[in-house]
């Protein structure tokens, strides 16, 4: 096996797989990227048994042939390399060699004949969405995710089509967040109307695959296997088995108190508060009267601080205490310049919206006073 290929678009390829390298596996073979030539180029792959990914480069193909990498070794290799052609050479025993400009490395390789195969998976689409619509809905509800690996059903997001859009939920127990965007397609008579648990992993690998503002990405399914398709990449993971908690009955309908707050203003000031606010809890409680809201972290050995901010607001007073990461992790991806805190009281939940984007939420449980 011989190619020849372009060091940026290798570089690139194993950058992408490498996120699904197993480095400390038991199966020393999973540290590894298995190299398989094409007629136009190679077909880059990784898995650590639970999510597999295949990412074709186009390369020169000297002699037909696989080989396997460590993604690691190969990765800190291309990244030193000069912008050159690169040539990769497998030898007896599966050594492999790497030729770049006037540097040369030699690794030991695997037989790529004992690496796992890719599970089998459907290329017959059940969804298609825009790339980048795809990314931003990731982007949007991946903080909600539970870290808690007890409650499995909580450890990613839930897909789920609804007419022609699709909805994107998390949620880790003490707050929420909710996402829908319009489909390109759908076969709607094969759509799993309770939905599909997409795990954690997956989700931040997409997010890495889903770079061109004009590719298209595919989703499908086939027995426990979910798969997404831009162009020739693919990646594939088991779903979450599980049931998801009926999340449209914790959005509330009569948060009637509307704070209209200038995002980056909010954020700021809460940063700063937060400072000192309780290191377990990250509580912030905030004070809302007409036009004013101030911010208050106190009780704490470590100090106390007070900020106010303007807003706008005509209702009656109202405090709440609320997680102050929670917030700060919406309002570190609304775009929007003003973000709305729909209130009820001081006991129930805050549901944060904006003007211009009426399908995004995010809900955020209040903290005892």
């Amino acid at each position: 096996m011989e190619i020849k290929i372009g060091r940026d678009a290798f570089l690139n390829g194993v950058h992408k797989v490498q996120g699904i390298v197993e480095s400390k596996g038991a199966m020393p073979i999973l540290s590894h990227t298995l190299i398989s030539t094409e007629k136009k180029g190679v077909y880059l792959q990784a898995t650590d048994l639970e999510i597999g990914m295949k990412r074709f480069c186009p390369a020169n193909v000297v002699a037909q042939g696989s080989v396997t990498v460590n993604a690691r070794k190969l990765f800190d290799i291309l990244k030193e390399l000069p912008d050159l052609e690169v040539t990769l050479k497998k030898e007896d025993n599966d050594w492999v060699t790497i030729t770049c400009g006037k540097s040369k490395f030699r690794l030991p390789g695997l037989a790529a004949a004992d690496y796992p195969k890719l599970p089998e998976y459907s290329e017959e689409p059940l969804m298609e969405f825009s790339g980048p619509q795809l990314r931003e809905m990731i982007r949007k509800t991946y903080f909600a995710i539970s870290p808690d690996e007890t409650r499995q059903a909580l450890n990613g997001l839930l897909l789920e089509k609804e007419d022609n859009h699709v909805n994107l939920v998390g949620t880790d127990g003490h707050r929420m967040t909710f996402i829908k965007r319009p489909l390109l397609k759908a076969n709607a008579d094969k759509v799993d109307k309770s939905g599909y648990l997409l795990p954690k992993k997956l989700l931040t690998e997409l997010l890495k695959l889903m770079e061109s503002d004009e590719a298209t990405c595919s989703f499908s399914v086939k027995d426990n296997q979910l798969a997404f398709i831009q162009e020739q990449q693919v990646i594939v993971s088991r779903k979450i088995d599980g049931k998801f908690p009926n999340y449209r009955q914790v959005i509330p309908g009569d948060n009637n108190l509307k704070v209209t707050v200038n995002t980056e203003s909010l954020a700021h000031a809460l940063k700063r508060v937060a400072l000192l606010a309780d290191e377990k809890s990250k509580m912030v409680r905030f004070d809302i009267t007409p036009g004013q809201m101030t911010l208050v972290s106190e009780g704490t050995e470590i100090g106390n601080a007070t900020e106010e901010l303007e807003i706008n607001y005509d209702g009656e007073p109202v405090s709440i205490g609320l997680n102050a990461r929670y917030i700060l992790d919406v309002l570190a991806v609304v775009e929007e310049p003003e973000v709305v805190m729909n209130l009820k009281d001081e006991n129930h939940s805050c549901l944060l919206t904006i003007n211009d984007d009426k399908d995004y939420l995010s809900i955020v449980m209040p903290m005892r006073l």
